[in-house]
Order: structure tokens, then C-alpha cells, then sequence
């Protein structure tokens, strides 16, 4: 057995008409399934992101009122700035908000902290790479080697 991918995320929400009209407006993408009770968009990569609000079985295991502090979910556009931009001209009619503007890494990439919503926080990261993973850590070798002691992706910055 082998594992092969993290595939999916699903996030709980007590309104998934809003969440599914915030995700598609700003991030540019129609779901692939949406009603009032669940949505789901694939992304160009395959990967799917999903809103659902808790009821039956699933209210007792999950919590749409939790908190959303303890992680980030990273997505890549193709242009960081223009993203960013375009975010803030819609920002007042979809609420959510940002923690700044786009700032470069020293591994190569570019990126912003949106916060939607539920309180759920974006990663909005322009990557250096052809397909907009995030970059090899075995092509970063040579730039993290220059950086000073205690400055790199493990020093408590933002990527592990």
C-alpha cells in the first residue's frame, strides 16, 4: 500500500450558499456540485475543495463553529498581485478579509494570508514552478544554504 496524494479538503460551515458563492467569485472556478447543504469545486491540479454544513451523524463530529486558527490552506494562482487587487475590489460585497499585501520568500515564492468568510485562512502563494506546486525542496537546496541561521521555511516561519 502505497499513499498516493492528499486529494481533497472539506470544510464545515453553517452557510455553504455563502462559502460556495465566496470561493467561486474569488478564485475564478463554477462547482462541480452545489446545493444548500454541500458544494464542491476540482480545481485545474484535480485537487477538490468542498463546503458542507453538519447535520445528522456529521454534526457530532464536526464543528462549523470551530476554530480556524490552527491552519492554512495554501492555493496558487498564476499572477499573486493581480490577484490580490482584484481581491480587494470585491472585498466589501463578499467580507473575508487579508492580512496584507503580497510579500516574496526567500524559497522563491510570493504570497498573502486571506481570510475568508469562516474565518478559514488562504495561503494565496504564487509559485516559481511550471505547474504552481510548490518548489522541489531539492531546487531550493542551494537558496536556503545562503540564508542566515534561523531564517529558513523550519525556523517557525510559514512553511514546513
Amino acid at each position: 500500500m502505497a499513499t498516493l496524494a492528499i486529494s481533497h479538503v472539506t470544510l464545515a460551515t453553517e452557510d455553504v450558499e455563502r462559502m460556495t458563492g465566496f470561493f467561486g467569485t474569488v478564485f475564478e472556478v463554477m462547482p462541480y456540485f452545489a446545493n444548500k447543504e454541500f458544494s464542491e469545486f476540482v480545481l485545474k491540479s484535480g485537487f477538490r475543495v468542498a463546503f458542507f454544513r453538519p447535520v445528522g451523524k456529521t454534526a457530532k463530529t464536526f464543528d462549523a463553529s470551530g476554530s480556524r486558527k490552527v491552519f492554512s490552506l495554501g492555493i496558487t494562482v498564476s499572477d499573486v498581485d493581480a490577484f490580490f487587487t482584484r481581491y480587494e475590489s470585491l472585498n466589501d460585497k463578499l467580507g473575508g478579509s487579508h492580512e496584507g499585501a503580497p510579500k516574496s520568500h526567500p524559497w522563491g515564492e510570493k504570497s498573502f494570508l486571506l481570510i475568508d468568510p469562516d474565518g478559514n485562512h488562504w495561503e494565496v502563494t504564487q509559485s516559481p514552478s511550471q505547474n504552481g506546486m510548490l518548489v522541489n525542496r531539492k531546487e531550493t537546496r542551494n537558496v536556503r544554504a545562503q540564508l542566515p541561521v534561523g531564517s529558513g521555511p523550519r525556523s517557525g516561519g510559514s512553511r514546513s
